[in-house]
């Protein structure tokens, strides 16, 4: 299993890319996806998550019986995402002057299976490429 250890910050996103780019547990015929997915969550994670303590997460690869890239985070409001989940439905932000809520939905549509757990101390984001 590989680690990597961010500062939840966009200006990051960079390392999780060459991160997933270069891992050796990321088949090839899975890589683009691992990277739409990767930066899609890290994005989410970075604009959304109310951290406690240091803005920092860790994601690990692996690959068992399918790779996995596992997301961990120490969060206060991870039911905020787990609302969104079931809620949140694509919109034109006029705003931001472009369209949000399609991450989420694009991640579930090209993994094998997403997984959302809370734990005492960490929320974790699990996905099966």
């Amino acid at each position: 299993m590989n680690h990597l250890q961010v500062g939840a910050d966009l200006k990051n996103i960079g390392f999780i890319e060459e991160f997933i780019s270069t891992s050796k547990d990321i088949p090839e015929n899975k890589r683009v996806a691992a990277l739409i997915i990767s930066t899609e969550v890290f994005d989410n994670i970075a604009e959304h998550a109310a951290f406690t303590g240091r803005k920092e997460l860790q994601l690990s690869i692996s690959n068992m019986f399918f790779p996995r890239l596992c997301f961990s985070y120490r969060s206060t409001n991870f039911d905020n995402l787990l609302h969104a989940l079931k809620e949140t439905k694509p919109y034109f932000d006029p705003k931001a002057k472009r369209y949000r809520g399609f991450g989420l939905l694009m991640t579930k549509n090209i993994a094998r299976k997403v997984c959302y757990r809370q734990e005492q101390s960490r929320s974790y984001i699990i996905v099966y490429l």
